[in-house]
């Protein structure tokens, strides 16, 4: 999944041919661009999963390995609908 969008407390809009995420919590600093590749779940219940990531600046040379929490999974319509219910108006 690609860095589309910075959104509120630092959470930023992954998304591909099959949807969107909203993901938090990564060691690294994304930029728009970058490719996160999830991995496998390290607490289900946390929503916690171990991902690599490869940089646009480093035109995707390398992979670095991560955990983030994945705040958010689904399509486009149902995105607007958690941004909804999720944000303080």
């Amino acid at each position: 999944m690609e860095v589309v969008e910075y959104l509120h407390n630092a959470d930023l809009l992954l998304e591909d041919e099959q949807g969107v995420a909203i993901i938090c919590g990564s060691s690294y600093v994304l930029s728009l661009g970058d490719k996160v590749y999830i991995q496998n779940a390290i607490d289900e219940q946390a929503k916690l999963f171990s991902v690599k990531i490869s940089f646009a600046s480093s035109a995707h040379k390398m992979m670095h390995e991560d955990e983030i929490q994945i705040k958010f999974e689904g399509c486009r319509a149902t995105l607007e609908q958690y941004i909804l219910t999720s944000t303080v108006h």
